[in-house]
């Protein structure tokens, strides 16, 4: 396999995981969000 080839394949994996980590991470603080917010409206 050609290094040119790798580095490309290297650096779509490494952009689709970060992507993924911040879809996570956005995921979770919507979650937080959501849920602090219902606990005000509940109180």
């Amino acid at each position: 396999m050609p290094v040119g080839e790798r580095v490309k394949v290297d650096s779509l994996d490494v952009r689709s995981y970060y992507s993924h980590g911040s879809t996570v991470i956005s995921e979770k603080l919507i979650r937080f969000c959501i849920g602090s917010s219902l606990k005000t409206i509940c109180h």
